[in-house]
């Protein structure tokens, strides 16, 4: 039976390529392998498949906690990985080889390969079971019902690698990017292809990741940029699988708590960025409206008048002129004198943020030398890629080859001139639309580039940045792969003004707590749409608490725009976030040391308990602040109170935890409270 789908209405700017089988005999699993070598570096593995393909399988100590493990095929040549910026330098082994096994003990994490009929398991260091390979599960009637490891031959030319493990009853999932149906992703199917989501509530993300952190102990982190999809018990209840069309698997396998592994991770990608002090307070936007340099000193004038905590000011697409919003040029007839503006704005106190993104339009002033220069993704042809990403509302564009010098090299300098101007910050905007059928200059296929792209469009920027506004190159970004909290700053996209997409969107934050991205954000009341009075405070408490908070809509999002009652609450809650900077900058700093996420979620902290992985709506902000924002009407909710004692931040009887509370919270009491015995700028708690 087949049912039509609200996404068969809502096309892909740029699809991935869908897996065909080359026929019904394309499944090639590994049977039997054979040891080749045993050195410093780890085991070499000669294996073989049902179909006779020969190839390797790499097993290679990285720490104690970590193994990478490789799989190639010997007539398949394979790219160089990307994502893993820090290899480990290894670590002495012990390793065993009895008949028919060969087992590697790393300290805390041992793995142990039969070889013959195949098979792979992972324990720790007590020798409990981790994870062991699930790919000869099959039901009465002899169909395989998991992919083994192995390949399997694609129609359109490759191969598809894959592999499969258990997953026990119990087992949650996280992980994987940015997820607005997560964080827990059991029974979830994830592709990990970036896209423009056009909303907040589906399975399509901005960010993408292909980390998978599981509740029991153990993480992985396929080295790719191809399209990796995860069947997390999904399609079979009993297990979880990863298939990835590339000229290799290569993953790290790490064990450890969520926090342990969270520190792998960092240590395999990269560090987060961490925003300079004034990125953490409140940034309040015009909007996705036409602006002026008069509006813009309007608005400046009134946040200051009012006592409005903010420390950016941020200006969307309409510093440029209206339809050629790649150009970064002023329109000159709304800011005749743009450096003067963004100077008087700073003699305020504010820091200015500007709108960007890497496509140019074909009625542009630059196309011409773009397109001379062969500056564009091709297609197959050799002509360059144009495509329609507004809508219809824009003319067309083409895509920059961020893979060309030269092309690097002139957007780059586009962009140091906007910053000329004195701004501190560029927001940069989409990155999503590279279509698999592009060809590049250095020769990637866009079903390699694709989920790069965004890394090397904010490289470019935060490199620019550094460059001309100095400090550590922040960027305010929406699409990320592996590796993307170097840039600082995420926003989870373009949320509509509902409820529903408040929770969504608080979801997707912390799933990208749980994949390495400390410091995210959101638009505080929604992007499309206009927001209730109420959506909007609350939103507002929600986002105040939040690792970064911005105000920005294709409305006015200005606070004083809802009314008295709601600004009252609004503003309470943005002196509430000034008041707790100083604790929030130290959380801050230790989450770039450790890998930690700023706002961490509850299973996090507590895996084994079945009441944090429900607790999905709520966080601790740094380690002793709870925030458990309303995502309803009415004031109400329940909140999980982690073990401990908690006492309302406005005043009130300390909860003790863990268990689950109702509370009440009228419309100006942010949802927060305090972990008794902390110390915070306003006393001690």
């Amino acid at each position: 039976m087949t049912s039509l789908h609200p996404r068969d209405y809502l096309p892909y700017v740029a699809p991935p390529v869908p897996l065909v089988p080359a026929g019904p005999d394309a499944l090639d699993p590994l049977t039997g392998a054979s040891v080749g070598h045993i050195g410093t570096d780890g085991v070499l593995l000669d294996v073989i498949t049902a179909a006779g393909r020969t190839g390797t399988l790499m097993l290679r100590p990285a720490t104690r906690s970590c193994v990478r493990i490789t799989l190639r095929m010997a007539e398949v040549p394979a790219e160089p990985r990307v994502s893993v910026v820090r290899e480990p330098a290894g670590v002495h082994y012990g390793v065993e080889h009895p008949e028919g096994e060969v087992a590697l003990d790393l300290g805390e994490l041992r793995v142990r390969v039969r070889l013959a009929p195949f098979g792979l398991e992972a324990t720790d260091r007590e020798g409990r079971v981790l994870v062991r390979q699930a790919g000869g599960r099959r039901h009465s009637g002899g169909a395989l019902t998991v992919l083994p490891m192995g390949v399997t031959e694609l129609a359109g030319g490759g191969l598809a690698y894959h592999d499969s493990w258990t997953a026990e009853p119990d087992e949650h999932f996280y992980g994987l990017g940015e997820r607005f149906t997560g964080p827990d992703l059991r029974g979830q199917r994830v592709d990990c292809w970036i896209q423009d989501s056009m909303g907040c509530t589906g399975a399509r993300s901005y960010k993408a990741v292909p980390w998978l952190l599981s509740s029991r102990g153990y993480a992985v982190l396929v080295d790719t940029t191809a399209a990796a999809s995860f069947d997390l018990a999904h399609s079979n209840t009993a297990a979880w699988s990863v298939t990835v069309p590339d000229e290799v698997l290569d993953y790290y396998l790490v064990t450890g708590t969520p926090a342990e592994c969270l520190a792998a991770y960092r240590d395999l990608t990269g560090p987060a960025m961490l925003p300079p002090g004034w990125a953490f307070g409140p940034w309040i936007s015009g909007g996705f409206t036409h602006d002026t340099a008069a509006s813009v000193r309007e608005r400046a004038r009134e946040i200051r008048e009012r006592g409005f905590p903010c420390d950016v000011l941020h200006i969307d697409t309409y510093w440029q002129p209206h339809g050629s919003w790649s150009d970064m040029r002023w329109d000159r007839d709304a800011f005749p004198d743009p450096r003067g503006l963004v100077e008087e704005l700073a003699g305020q106190g504010f820091h200015t943020s500007l709108w960007m993104n890497p496509y140019i339009g074909v009625g542009s002033p630059y196309y011409e030398e773009a397109e001379r220069e062969r500056w564009f993704l091709r297609t197959a042809d050799g002509t360059s890629w144009t495509g329609q990403l507004w809508g219809g509302h824009h003319p067309d564009v083409s895509l920059l080859d961020l893979t060309h010098p030269e092309a690097v090299a002139w957007f780059a300098g586009r962009v140091r001139d906007a910053l000329a101007s004195g701004a501190s910050v560029l927001k940069t905007d989409f990155g999503e639309a590279v279509p698999a059928d592009a060809v590049a200059f250095n020769g990637m296929t866009g079903e390699r580039l694709h989920n790069l792209y965004p890394l090397l469009y904010n490289d470019l920027v935060a490199e620019a940045t550094r460059a001309v506004a100095g400090g550590p190159g922040l960027t305010w970004g929406r699409s990320s792969w592996t590796g993307g909290q170097r840039h600082g700053a995420k926003w989870t996209g373009d949320a509509d003004s509902t409820w529903q997409d408040l929770a969504a969107t608080l979801r997707a934050g912390l799933s990208l707590s749980f994949t390495g991205h400390p410091f995210w954000s959101h638009d505080i009341g929604g992007f499309q749409g206009t927001p209730s009075p109420e959506l909007f405070v609350r939103w507002a408490q929600f986002g105040l608490l939040s690792p970064l908070s911005r105000f920005h809509g294709m409305t006015s999002r200005l606070p004083w725009a809802f009314g008295p009652e709601a600004y009252a609450a609004v503003l309470h809650a943005a002196r509430l976030r000034t008041r707790l900077l100083p604790h929030l900058l130290s959380a801050a700093a230790d989450c770039v040391r450790t890998g930690e996420p700023l706002a961490r979620p509850m299973a996090l902290d507590h895996p084994g308990r079945p009441d944090a992985h429900a607790a999905d709506l709520q966080y601790l902000l740094g380690p002793d602040l709870l925030v458990a924002p309303l995502h309803a009407p009415g004031g109400r909710r329940q909140v999980w109170f982690p073990p401990g004692a908690w006492l309302p931040y406005a005043g009130g009887a300390a909860i003790g935890g863990p268990g689950w509370q109702e509370v009440e919270l009228p419309l100006a009491t942010a949802p927060l409270w305090v972990r008794v015995g902390t110390a915070l700028p306003s006393g001690d708690i």
